[in-house]
């Protein structure tokens, strides 16, 4: 599933297709879109934005498709001239008097008046949207001191959307490991210090892969891997995927354990657990 930074990605590309554009066509087979054409087409797009791992797309009809992509949702943008097939199933497409914009394979898609959009309710139930401007290390350090997430592990807490937005499993991993965090670690384990970091890395950490791509990792660090013959998957990360391989920060080997099922990737060394 693709995490914040990959959404945010995809808002930034799509808006700059689409806004201070008017909707001329489309197509919106959706069930949810179906017979509402009306408050899309002939409209002009205001802001493309994400919340999360959520897209918002705002209308001047005073309306905003909501839409989230799960596991196989997908976003594509070509000229309007340009033929494009796909096996995958049309959900959204917005032509304009440039560009094509299709959603294809998403399954949580709805139209909402913009007043009310934060009573969505996977929009209501957010935590702080880590790539948001106004979220910044010192609010995050003072969020993982609250009663409500204080007790919980890391490893829970970083896919918690209710705790922090648009955070998943490569970037759980990932900031843990910078942090020098155990999986298993709450912060009620941890000092004032250790959690400090943590709020650092949680910011910075998902910025960066914003700005770079995915990647988490220096972009030298990045590039020594990729020199050594490492597959795009291990050379953008510290700890992910990199499992049964030395730790690119202590030579020691990273491990791998499952939580509900879902894969993370720590180094022992670098991570060692705090709790008493």
């Amino acid at each position: 599933m693709p995490e914040g930074p990959e959404i945010r990605r995809a808002a930034d590309r799509i808006g700059k297709a689409l806004i201070g554009k008017t909707i001329q066509s489309g197509q919106w087979p959706y069930h949810s879109l179906v017979d509402r054409t009306d408050l899309i087409e002939g409209h002009e797009v205001l802001s493309v934005t994400s919340r999360g791992k959520a897209m918002l797309i705002r209308f001047s009809s005073g309306w905003t498709m909501y839409s989230h992509n799960q596991l196989y949702g997908r976003w594509t943008v070509h000229l309007h001239t340009t033929s494009y097939e796909s096996r995958r199933s049309l959900r959204a497409e917005f032509i304009t008097d440039r560009h094509a914009v299709r959603l294809w394979s998403a399954t949580d898609i709805s139209l909402l008046p913009t007043p009310e959009e934060n009573a969505h309710p996977f929009l209501d139930r957010l935590g702080p949207d880590v790539l948001d401007d106004d979220i910044t290390a010192e609010g995050l350090f003072e969020h993982l001191r609250s009663k409500k997430i204080y007790r919980k592990k890391g490893a829970t807490l970083m896919l918690d959307q209710r705790s922090f937005a648009g955070l998943g499993n490569y970037l759980r991993s990932e900031i843990l490991h910078g942090a020098g965090i155990h999986p298993d670690d709450r912060p009620c384990d941890l000092d004032e210090e250790t959690l400090n970091l943590w709020a650092t890395c949680i910011k910075n950490i998902t910025v960066r892969a914003y700005e770079h791509k995915g990647i988490t990792v220096d972009l030298a660090v990045a590039e020594e891997s990729k020199m050594r013959g490492e597959p795009r998957r291990m050379w953008r990360h510290a700890v992910f995927c990199r499992n049964d391989r030395p730790c690119l920060t202590c030579g020691d080997l990273v491990l791998r354990k499952r939580y509900a099922g879902r894969r993370l990737d720590y180094c022992p060394t670098c991570q060692p657990s705090q709790r008493s």
